[in-house]
């Protein structure tokens, strides 16, 4: 099975809901996490993509990066996100993609120091939804790790 396989089936175990929203792991690995949404299910009363829905892919996406970068380190920590700011800029009105990725590796060592000094690290992520070049939603969320 592939990471990506291996990834959505582990949110569809774990965060049961993620199945029933028909999200779809399209890239995973420590320096980029790339979902998929369908609209339908996703959509609100306007027939365009549930902000809800937008949220959840963009807060997974973040959270698939950060534990596809501990699990070398510490694959029995937690992660949680800890504050997120997001911001809807377009509508969508077809299915819709979340990517995360880490441009500078160097924010992934500094996660994996600080745990392993205090058992505890943050690290704050970028995620984008995109239509083509037009930018849809961006969300910034600081993500905890813990033993």
């Amino acid at each position: 099975m592939d990471d990506e396989l291996a990834f959505q089936q582990f949110l569809y175990e774990q965060i049961p809901i993620t199945k029933k929203m028909r999200f779809e792991v399209i890239k995973f690995n420590p320096s980029s996490v790339k979902m998929l949404a369908r609209l339908e299910p996703n959509f609100n009363h306007k027939c365009t993509a549930f902000a809800g829905s937008i949220n959840s892919l963009m807060t997974l996406c973040g959270w698939g990066v950060v534990f596809a970068s501990v699990k070398e380190f510490a694959p029995n920590s937690h992660i949680v996100i800890q504050r997120s700011n997001i911001e809807y800029l377009l509508p969508i009105e077809k299915d819709f993609v979340a990517e995360c990725n880490v441009d500078d590796k160097q924010d992934i060592e500094k996660l994996r120091l600080t745990f392993n000094k205090f058992n505890r690290a943050r690290i704050k992520l970028n995620v984008y939804c995109k239509d083509e070049n037009k930018l849809l939603s961006k969300f910034e969320g600081q993500y905890v790790v813990f033993k």
